[in-house]
């Protein structure tokens, strides 16, 4: 009796040794590591967004990584330059500050990157960090921020921009005041909230 126990078991223990074999041959293995690989690429992935937030931008590498690597998003120029955006909304006020913007800079910034906003004009000049990236339809995507400077309740951006049109709408909150810019082909206004528009105005904006 104890002899055919024996037997048996070591029965048992052969198929589970020849099963371990066949499905840990090197084929197999090659295959778990990789599978192993792949999900461990796809969470450093979702981690860290590690592509730009549009899968269709139509730059070179050399311009890719310039956009990717500046962090100011616009600078100030003359209001003369403005005369081709005179539709803009805020530029029929004739107030604000005139500036020069290139849509490529936030087109390429992710999750966790920073930007900076350089309003001198108004005394500002902060850092903010890219806190959330929304799709609002197949063209337009809208980026969330706050500001590393005081409280976040109360310093925090939203930068929606249609890269169709080359048409932005920002919307710039702070301690020492609320800002909208508006832009259209690398061209635009900075001016006080309450002269301002409202992200809307960027669908039904007459392109």
């Amino acid at each position: 009796m104890k002899h055919s126990k024996i037997l048996l078991l070591l029965a048992v223990t052969f198929i589970v040794i020849a099963t371990l074999l066949i499905f840990l041959k090197p084929n197999n293995v090659k295959a778990l590591v990789q599978d192993n690989a792949v999900t461990k690429e796809q969470e450093s992935f979702n981690r860290t967004d590690s592509i730009y937030p549009r899968h269709n931008l139509t730059l070179s590498k050399t311009e890719l990584e310039k956009a990717a690597k500046e962090t100011v998003l616009f600078h100030e120029i003359q209001a003369g330059d403005l005369e081709a955006n005179t539709l803009l909304p805020l530029a029929k006020s004739g107030k604000g500050m005139a500036i020069r913007y290139d849509q490529n800079i936030i087109e390429t910034k992710k999750i966790g990157d920073e930007v900076r906003f350089q309003m001198l004009e108004y005394g500002l000049n902060r850092s903010g960090e890219i806190v959330e990236i929304e799709k609002i339809d197949d063209d337009i995507l809208r980026w969330h921020g706050r500001f590393q400077q005081g409280n976040p309740e109360l310093n925090f951006f939203t930068i929606t921009q249609s890269q169709k049109d080359q048409y932005t709408i920002m919307q710039i909150y702070t301690d020492k005041g609320n800002y909208t810019a508006e832009i259209k082909n690398g061209r635009g206004i900075v001016q006080g909230m309450d002269e301002g528009v409202e992200d809307h105005e960027l669908h039904a904006h007459d392109h």
